[in-house]
């Protein structure tokens, strides 16, 4: 009898656990854009970069490299040695017959100016900078595997500004390398930021990308995609936006008053505003424990916004009433740091949500 009454009283705990997954629970998951600052900050009086190609292989170099990878078959990674000479470094794999879908020479002759094309969009739509395409394209020259070309001499940078006197600054694409294989595209791109008035770098960097696992092209498995990420990756570096934003799931209270409740179809509607009069309303009802969730609700969302005073301010209510403790320790110490140069790099107001 007791075994019985044991496996009744298991089978009610499941009941009652499903019962409570199902309606009963008093959170709801919420999706929020989580924008992150930019990896380097650059002077804030560049406002206007000039785009310019360094990277397009002139035809005879093209036939060459294909010739090689036509022999030696599918480089494996994104180090593309036969650009420079130095094949013997590389690490071969597969047949000849899988170079289709990665190499041909169309796409080593294409892939530069898509990539500067887009590479313009995406700091249009950032909004930290004004791209400028400079519409020259500098003479491609090989270098050590995998590595950046030398640095352009001043007397180059000086005869791109003439034609864009208004760019405080010179991004130029120096080399855009592709490798993988057919099911895993890879790209390899480098930049430099250059000051054009002192020939100085200013910044320079590598980036390598794979369509393989990755969040933001994970449907498709061309080689155009994996460049473009490449790109996008750099941009990133120096503008809060690309790679756009990642999404962040947040724990929100959803029952506990009427104001908790009405609050989640402001949420799944994105509408923070509406959401934020609803709570902080709970907040002060006086009823204990409407007014810790709303608190806690009120924390978090503004933690995702990166609205620091309010972050904090709401984050030491919700501990203060018994919630929220383990996020407010994180706040304190990555997240209000990251807030406080995202808010430096990008204003709120070119922030969606």
């Amino acid at each position: 009898m007791k075994a019985v009454m044991n496996r009744r009283a298991g089978v009610g705990s499941l009941i009652a656990v499903a019962f409570w997954a199902g309606g009963c629970s008093p959170y709801y998951t919420a999706q929020i854009r989580d924008w992150r600052p930019s990896e380097i900050e650059l002077p804030k009086e560049i406002k206007k970069v000039a785009l310019v190609n360094r990277s397009t292989i002139p035809e005879q170099d093209r036939k060459r490299i294909m010739e090689e990878y036509k022999k030696r078959g599918v480089i494996q990674g994104a180090t593309y040695g036969a650009l420079t000479g130095g094949l013997s470094g590389a690490a071969f794999g597969a047949t000849s017959g899988a170079l289709g879908g990665i190499l041909d020479e169309k796409w080593l002759e294409r892939a530069p100016q898509q990539s500067l094309q887009h590479l313009h969009q995406r700091l249009s739509e950032c909004g930290r900078f004004e791209p400028i395409m400079a519409g020259q394209e500098l003479k491609w020259v090989s270098s050590a595997e995998g590595s950046l070309p030398s640095p352009l001499p001043l007397d180059s940078l000086k005869r791109i500004h003439k034609q864009v006197p208004n760019a405080q600054a010179i991004l130029v694409l120096e080399m855009l390398l592709p490798g993988g294989s057919p099911q895993n595209p890879e790209a390899l791109a480098g930049f430099r930021l250059y000051d054009p008035k002192t020939g100085k770098v200013i910044d320079e960097a590598t980036t390598t990308a794979s369509t393989r696992g990755g969040y933001y092209y994970r449907s498709s498995n061309s080689a155009a995609e994996a460049h473009m990420l490449a790109v996008e990756k750099y941009i990133h570096r120096i503008c809060p936006c690309f790679p756009y934003y990642e999404t962040r799931s947040v724990r929100i209270f959803v029952k506990g008053s009427p104001e908790l409740e009405q609050a989640k179809a402001a949420v799944i509607g994105r509408n923070w505003n509406e959401a934020i009069a609803l709570w902080e309303r709970a907040a002060n009802s006086g009823k204990k424990t409407a007014a810790k969730r709303a608190a806690y609700n009120l924390a978090v969302l503004y933690d995702a916004l990166c609205e620091v005073e309010k972050a904090e301010e709401w984050y030491k209510k919700a501990v203060a009433a018994g919630l929220g403790a383990a996020e407010y320790e994180n706040w304190g110490r990555t997240r209000r740091n990251d807030c406080q140069r995202l808010n430096a790099q990008l204003p709120r107001d070119k922030r969606s949500y």
